[in-house]
């Protein structure tokens, strides 16, 4: 039997015998093949992982499959080929083509071993959950679906952070016949003790949107002049979003609807019947929030966060959904664990799932949270969550 983040501790060491077996491959190559370019093998197969992570190949979900697993690194492997291209035409370098036999070589490996040695692990090693005798049923049968854990009930038990970290783990989110019931302070607690992430996540916040802008200024050029020409001006379309403890805040966003007054109370056919083009292509790939780069410098938004609503549905949500406010004690942000785990919400229904995420999201705080909520923003892109 074992611990809630010994299942943290079983992906870690699956990726880090993916990385063992790629350095492996790149001596292997190095010592015995001469002819074949090795440090360009490991710089693809590096990008390859990445890509891969970034898919969240190592999520709990996900990895237990060798068709999610493989969908993810085949995926990561056209990511890498498209890369390694660019970058080579750019650089007038020459394309190592040689090295492709042995980058099919660490693919099979990753899609053999990982879901099986994860599931043969798991299977033998079940974790156990430690649940309060109220626990809603709803939440017990979800959690017993999982094969790999063992739910038990215990009369006594501390309702702290500590217990709804473990019961919401394996979930990825907290749902609302849990948070309806919880204690608020847990949220502020949890944020409390992580004041040195939080000016650490402030900080990075800063560097890479500088960063960004740098690198993304010429599609932020080419984008502007597409807008002007088909659409005309206004090129940016700013509004009133709440922002950390209920602050309004003036949100940037590329326009991508016709001019008019929006339908707040029917979102999805206001942009169905006011979206242009080039709007509806920005909008599927999240280009049209470039912008909001500015926000985050200016320290109105993080990059990940909760996302920032429109006055109208944060009242509403204030008023049907328990605890809604305290999804913002933390900036919002342009993704976020719940952008990244979730589809765009446009009914109340939709929200208070949301609500769930971005409450998991302030429960488990940290800076590791941070990147891997950065991180999975490309399987957001990828696997298009509308």
């Amino acid at each position: 039997m074992w611990g809630i983040y010994m299942q943290k501790k079983l992906r870690f060491s699956i990726f880090l015998i993916d990385l063992s077996f790629l350095f492996f491959m790149f001596f292997l190559i190095e010592y015995t093949q001469p002819q074949v370019s090795s440090k360009t093998f490991l710089l693809y197969s590096i990008t390859l992982l990445f890509f891969f992570i970034s898919l969240r190949g190592y999520d709990a979900v996900r990895i237990a499959s060798p068709r999610w697993t493989m969908t993810s690194l085949s995926i990561s492997l056209f990511l890498s080929h498209f890369l390694y291209s660019g970058l080579a035409l750019f650089l007038h370098n020459h394309l190592h083509m040689n090295i492709w036999g042995y980058v099919l070589y660490f693919l099979i490996f990753s899609n053999l071993f990982n879901p099986f040695f994860y599931r043969f692990w798991s299977q033998r090693n079940k974790e156990i959950i430690y649940a309060s005798p109220d626990t809603p049923n709803k939440l017990l049968e979800v959690l017993e679906m999982n094969e790999y854990l063992i739910i038990e009930k215990k009369d006594t038990i501390k309702k702290n952070t500590s217990y709804y970290q473990q019961l919401s783990a394996p979930l990825s989110n907290i749902p609302q016949e849990l948070y309806d019931s919880m204690n608020t302070k847990i949220f502020e607690e949890a944020i409390n003790v992580k004041k040195g992430s939080v000016f650490f996540t402030r900080v990075v916040d800063i560097i890479l949107s500088l960063l960004f802008l740098v690198i993304l200024s010429p599609f932020f050029l080419v984008f502007s002049l597409v807008l002007l020409i088909f659409q005309g001006k206004p090129i940016i379309y700013k509004q009133i979003r709440i922002g950390q403890n209920e602050k309004p805040f003036t949100l940037y966003k590329f326009r991508t609807l016709k001019q008019g007054e929006a339908k707040v109370s029917d979102i999805e056919q206001d942009h169905l019947e006011r979206s242009t083009g080039i709007g509806r292509f920005l909008r599927s790939l999240r280009l049209d929030e470039l912008p909001q780069l500015i926000n985050c410098i200016k320290g109105d938004m993080s990059l990940v966060g909760p996302r920032p609503e429109m006055p109208y549905f944060h009242e509403l949500c204030k008023e049907k959904i328990p605890n809604y406010t305290k999804r913002l004690l933390v900036k919002p942000g342009i993704t976020g664990w719940a952008q990244t785990m979730y589809k765009r919400s446009d009914t109340l229904d939709e929200y208070r799932i949301k609500t769930g995420y971005d409450f998991y999201f302030l429960l488990h705080y940290s800076v590791g949270m941070y990147f891997k909520s950065l991180l999975y923003t490309l399987d957001t892109l990828v696997y298009r969550k509308e």
